[in-house]
């Protein structure tokens, strides 16, 4: 294993993304081959800019010294790439994150645990609180865990009824694992460390801005098998989960619903892009029995009432959440200079990633400006890796 600190170092400089991470660690085998590389080397590098190398360049180790030493007095695991506890379905994906920061009162070895993602909306119905928790805990008592993002609504109800059940939640967050975000969810926070794991690729004391949650969806999924969005709207986090989860080659689910109710129409919309739709936990657990059979019954816990059913609760007349459906980019949402720039080259025609590229978006910072861009509900992503307006 290469030492955490060259890890750091390499993981900790702002102006290098995943991906050219990855570029560089093909070219030069370990981190501390690149700490060590000159400019001569760099050269080897392709697709290298000057920013980036000169960010190489910069050898100097306080910052990494500084982050550990945070990570020890607050109790926090740095799990790096090349760790054999390092989860194998997420180093499979294009752009993995090299560290992991993690919380757990225990070792987990996610390697030796079935995962599953189970997502939905902020804005959570009663019905979708109450089926969301109720899937989550079968699904925990028949051998998965529980993979979210902690978010207030779906998302928590996910984690807490996998708790509940006694099985294993992991919880990814957008920002620090010292920091509780949101800071209504502190002590469902402190529930799946001492039962679970809290998990970051962001450094400790990194806020929870805005840009960090489309990386944090990329985790989610690429961390599970397979994907299960319980309820979300046209614009969605959890939407763009289910597409990472997609386009990572995982089983993507989805929640029938009412198709009158404006918060089940994005999840309900997924089963026409060929989402498998999910009546009871069994429908999750049979795609999964005969490869993972064994880790299932490993971490089962009681066994899932009757025949995995979950009951659909229904509610007469409940009152429908509302959701902004805009037309034009409103006044209220910034945008960066990639941003703006990728909205001037789209249409209401496809236009392929690639031919973005080709127009001069810096790809560094392409994927994460069309992922910002969806989230704000500003273009939409088609299949074939397209994309076209959404105003």
């Amino acid at each position: 294993m290469s030492e955490l600190k060259y890890w750091l170092w390499l993981t900790l400089k702002k102006e290098l993304s995943n991906r050219t991470l990855t570029t560089l660690l093909d070219v030069f085998g370990a981190p501390e081959n690149i700490f060590n590389a000159d400019r001569d080397a760099l050269v080897l590098v392709p697709g290298l800019t000057e920013k980036e190398k000169k960010a190489v360049l910069v050898k100097d180790l306080q910052k990494v010294y500084r982050v550990i030493g945070v990570c020890k007095k607050k109790n926090i695991k740095i799990l790096t790439f090349d760790n054999p506890r390092y989860p194998r379905l997420l180093a499979s994906i294009y752009d993995p994150p090299y560290v992991l920061y993690v919380r757990c009162r225990e070792k987990i070895d996610l390697n030796n645990h079935a995962t599953i993602a189970v997502v939905g909306t902020r804005k959570a119905s009663s019905y979708g609180k109450l089926t969301t928790g109720a899937l989550a805990k079968a699904l925990a008592e028949g051998g998965m865990t529980i993979v979210s993002g902690m978010a207030e609504g779906d998302d928590a109800s996910a984690a807490e009824n996998a708790l509940s059940a006694g099985g294993k939640t992991v919880a990814v967050l957008g920002c620090g694992v010292d920091i509780c975000y949101p800071p209504s969810n502190r002590r469902l926070m402190q529930k799946i460390i001492d039962g679970g794991m809290v998990i970051s690729e962001f450094p400790p004391g990194t806020p929870p801005a805005p840009w960090n949650f489309p990386k944090r969806n990329r985790i989610i999924s690429g961390l599970s098998l397979g994907t299960v969005v319980t309820e979300a709207p046209k614009r969605s986090g959890a939407l763009i989960t289910a597409r990472l989860a997609g386009e990572q080659n995982r089983e993507v689910f989805t929640v029938p619903a009412d198709i009158t109710r404006k918060m089940s129409q994005g999840s309900n919309a997924l089963l026409q892009d060929g989402a498998k739709p999910v009546l009871c936990a069994e429908d999750v657990l049979c795609e999964f029995r005969e490869q993972y059979g064994d880790l299932l019954s490993q971490h089962q816990h009681l066994p899932v009432s009757g025949d995995g059913e979950v009951e659909m609760p229904v509610y007469e007349n409940e009152p429908e959440e509302k959701t902004a459906v805009k037309a034009k980019v409103p006044s209220g949402i910034t945008l960066s200079d990639t941003e703006r720039q990728i909205l001037a080259l789209l249409s209401d025609r496809p236009v392929h990633v690639d031919r973005l590229a080709e127009q001069g978006v810096p790809v560094t910072e392409l994927s994460s400006a069309l992922i910002m861009l969806e989230m704000k509900g500003l273009v939409r992503a088609l299949p074939g890796k397209q994309y076209i307006l959404q105003l």
